[in-house]
């Protein structure tokens, strides 16, 4: 019964993510917002909300750190490998190389990524009036804030503020909330049934939350990503994805602060398994960066896409395996 409301869960973030994607451009031309600023920030944002209630849900309601980092850094390493699979399917011969100006996205990414492993092994735990979280989890939180407002503020202000139609603005407002609020609770939801399925088949609690959690709640960026691919629009959904993933090492942060009891911590409280996930996502980001520096499309199938699906795989069997 419980796969049946996983189930069920899943396909209300399917078509609440649909419908909020295309709210959000609507919304974005009411407020005057450049395509750039909705691809990176807002869709990103709208997307990765899954990750954001179940990850928190998962730290503060059911009790398990596991469960809430390998569902954001799963769904980072999901994220980028629907890049490939689009890629694949649709024989577009390399979308990173055709998606233009992503390179600083990418390279923050990195340095986000790498900071919150690093903020994961290392012995960084502080006590604040009662709390128990990293003192490196704080800097992340910092660092995203800073970087998503520099980029708002270099992105904004391209639109013609003339053509821009807010007549539909309250009813676009009320609907885009609704949406989000299905998302939000949807994703509270996700977090206690991926931990009642790791309790019936006895799985290891990150993997769970890498395989399930991470799939169900990255379904929102497949959506965007397959809707952007076929009408030609890769700067969209790549930096969906890139942006997406800068905001699940947010909430990664987020949730250690959140779950008071003690810090974040591999092997304490989280597999070590999932510092290898966090390796694979690393590669696949160090191979995007090449990617997006090549100018000509593949000739066949674009090499990076093969590596980033094999990394994919590789990243949950070592995970299934070692959890």
């Amino acid at each position: 019964m419980v796969w049946i409301y996983f189930i069920a869960t899943a396909a209300v973030i399917i078509f609440a993510g649909a419908k909020l994607s295309v709210l959000a451009e609507k919304l974005a031309g009411q407020l005057n917002i450049s395509s750039s600023t909705v691809g990176l920030l807002l869709v990103s944002v709208i997307t990765s909300l899954p990750e954001l209630a179940t990850s928190l849900s998962a730290a503060v309601q059911v009790g398990q750190p596991g469960l809430a980092a390998g569902n954001t850094i799963g769904s980072d390493l999901f994220n980028l490998m629907i890049i490939a699979l689009c890629d694949t399917i649709f024989l577009k011969k390399g979308i990173l190389r055709q998606a233009g100006h992503h390179t600083a996205s990418l390279r923050r990414y990195l340095l986000m990524i790498s900071m919150i492993l690093l903020t994961l092994t290392l012995p960084n735990q502080v006590s604040v009036a009662g709390m128990h979280f990293n003192a490196g989890s704080l800097v992340i939180i910092a660092l995203y804030l800073v970087l998503f407002f520099r980029t708002h503020h270099a992105d904004t202000g391209h639109a013609d503020a003339a053509s821009a139609d807010r007549s539909q603005l309250p009813q676009t407002l009320l609907k885009f909330c609704a949406a989000a609020a299905a998302i939000v609770l949807a994703g509270m939801l996700l977090a206690q049934l991926g931990d009642q399925i790791a309790k019936e088949t006895g799985l290891e609690q990150s993997f769970v939350g890498t395989l399930f959690l991470a799939l169900a709640t990255s379904l929102p960026e497949l959506t965007v990503s397959i809707t952007a691919v076929r009408i030609g629009a890769f700067d969209l959904m790549v930096g969906n994805v890139v942006g997406s993933n800068m905001f699940n090492v947010f909430v990664t942060a987020l949730s250690d602060v959140a779950y008071t009891k003690e810090a974040f911590h591999i092997p304490e409280n989280i597999s070590p398994s999932l510092l290898f996930i966090g390796g694979c996502t690393i590669t696949m980001t160090l191979i995007s960066l090449i990617a997006v520096r090549q100018k000509r499309k593949a000739k066949g199938l674009a090499w990076e896409s093969v590596l980033i699906l094999l990394l994919y795989v590789t990243g949950l069997c070592a995970m299934y395996f070692t959890g």
